[in-house]
């Protein structure tokens, strides 16, 4: 007969720019978050046991609370959700994935759910969907699909097939009022047959291709973190907690332009610091834990270009003279098709408003407004986003 166990949920939220869409009244975030504190709800009626963790995803994916199963505390949570460009779902799915594979390692015997709430504009890249999709099956994990709108089809919907594969459940709506009584159905405990454990001691040569699959990229300062630095009210924000130091100690730039954060535990480095720490890395050349919350990150290729060891008793950095540095140039985007952009500007994370021209990196297709693309080529001369030399013709 099937066991129903004590389970770990992620509430994985959409907060995507078009969340902010009002055909869903008063708007799609809104009601959201309503399902959302449905679900919260309607869970812990079922089983006090049961956890929860919320986390969103965008531009920026951010986790808004640890694994908790105390009502109040989670639906305050879901106050700190902020809005910010088009995300990858891979993305939210491997953070959330980090988080319940975190509490596997301690625990294990639970049920590991991820619920998903999205209107499907979101940002994919089928090859990384589908390995988490993969390691997510391998790990026993449930993924939940709650759709807001959209396609319905299933050769089209992604969305549906994910749930398939994982033995999850899809669900579609296209008014407020099904939605939000969504939270509920969603809520209500798996059957679970047959778990694989991927932590037993004869499986443990399965655990490095894992890990470097579900790493997630460092954070970009956003518009708020750069607003605090301005104003001298960073909270320790604009240092690196690596070097101590608020300009990087291999390069010399200030945190404006190479500060990033950890997405799990919100502590600020310097990519080159970051980089010499990867380097002792028991994983790839890209791939390290965080210092602080070890959470598992990856570097961007440009990153790795910045710093080398210098074998001499002082232990000296020094920058890289990389010969074959790549190139990019930036190409403007016409007035009219500004208003099209889903996405923010990789240097400010402001939206485009056409009160500036816009350019777009040849490179790695990320936008900049006018003038913070003539602070970026003073700061660094290159894409912010991957590193690229800007070339002027």
């Amino acid at each position: 007969m099937p066991e129903l166990k004590i389970e770990d949920t992620v509430v994985l939220l959409d907060a995507s720019r078009s969340m902010l869409r009002k055909d869903f009244k008063p708007s799609r975030l809104v009601v959201e978050l309503q399902a959302a504190k449905n679900f919260i709800q309607s869970k812990l009626s079922i089983d006090m046991k049961d956890r929860i963790s919320i986390i969103t995803f965008g531009d920026v994916t951010k986790k808004l609370i640890n694994f908790a199963f105390e009502e109040q505390k989670l639906i305050e949570s879901l106050k700190k959700v902020q809005i910010s460009g088009q995300g990858f779902l891979h993305g939210g799915i491997a953070f959330a994935l980090q988080v319940l594979v975190e509490e596997l390692r301690k625990v294990g015997g639970k049920t590991p759910r991820i619920f998903i709430i999205t209107d499907n504009k979101i940002n994919i890249d089928e090859i990384k969907l589908e390995k988490m999709v993969k390691i997510s099956k391998g790990l026993g994990v449930f993924i939940d699909v709650c759709q807001l709108g959209g396609t319905q089809d299933y050769g089209e919907n992604f969305l549906k097939r994910i749930t398939q594969s994982t033995g999850g459940d899809f669900g579609y709506y296209n008014n407020s009022k099904e939605l939000i009584n969504a939270g509920k159905v969603f809520a209500s405990k798996k059957n679970v047959i047959e778990t694989t454990d991927y932590f037993s001691p004869d499986k443990k040569d399965k655990m490095a291709p894992l890990v470097s699959e579900i790493a997630l990229p460092l954070r970009r300062p956003s518009l708020l973190d750069i607003r605090l630095m301005i104003k001298g009210k960073g909270r320790g924000h604009d240092k690196c907690q690596i070097c101590h130091s608020i300009k990087a100690a291999v390069t010399g730039a200030d945190f404006f332009s190479e500060g990033s954060y950890c997405p799990s535990c919100d502590r600020a480095m310097h990519l080159s610091c970051a980089a010499m720490w990867a380097k002792k890395t028991e994983y790839k050349e890209n791939v390290f834990r965080c210092p602080f919350c070890f959470f598992l990150l990856e570097l961007p290729r440009a990153a790795l270009k910045l710093v080398k060891e210098k074998t001499v008793e002082s232990q000296k950095i020094e920058i890289i003279d990389d010969t074959e540095e790549i190139e990019t140039k930036m190409i403007q985007i016409s007035d009219e098709k500004i208003d099209d952009i889903d996405a923010s500007c990789s240097y400010c994370h402001s939206i485009f408003l056409g009160d500036f021209k816009v350019y777009q990196c040849e490179n790695c297709t990320s936008y900049y407004h006018e003038p913070c693309l003539q602070k970026m080529s003073k700061e660094i001369k290159a894409c912010r986003y991957c590193g690229a030399k800007i070339i002027i013709d």
